[in-house]
């Protein structure tokens, strides 16, 4: 018969590995949550698709990857803050996360006013919206408003 210690012992284990998988199954609930803008019918709309064309009867083979890491927005905003502007793809890179989801937090972020894009398609670059950039917004905000003043006066 076991003593109580080790009872102790045994659900003190038991604990800490239900906390890790919450952890993990928590993680995979927030890289779902990011993930749900995109076009659930993404596969139906590409242009290979539409206009009929018929894949060749030998199937693709796909290269064996490795899971992708759940990215935090900090990370992301980190990388940025210590750069002149990254692509989508060096990001991707650097944090090891899936495309769709670093772009769909890359978006959240740019609708928070944290970050903003220059270029466009493969020349976009996404760049960390700083102190400075928001004073001189508003400084060009604040000379419309004075310029339209001016006019109406």
């Amino acid at each position: 018969m076991l003593d109580s210690q080790e009872i102790i012992i045994s659900i003190d284990r038991r604990i800490a590995e239900a906390r890790g998988e919450i952890a993990s199954l928590e993680a995979a609930l927030a890289a779902i949550g990011n993930q749900s803008g995109a076009t659930p019918n993404a596969a139906q709309s590409s242009p290979s698709r539409a206009n009929g064309a018929v894949r060749s009867g030998r199937p693709r083979r796909r290269s064996p990857r490795r899971p992708a890491d759940v990215v935090p927005a900090g990370k992301l905003q980190a990388l940025l803050i210590g750069s002149g502007g990254m692509s989508t793809g060096d990001l991707v890179d650097q944090t090891g996360g899936d495309r769709q989801q670093v772009l769909t937090l890359l978006r959240e972020l740019e609708a928070a006013g944290e970050v903003r894009r220059t270029g466009e398609r493969r020349g976009t670059r996404w760049h960390a919206v700083t102190d400075e950039d928001r004073i001189a917004a508003r400084v060009a905000e604040l000379e419309r408003q004075r310029s339209r003043t001016r006019k109406t006066a």
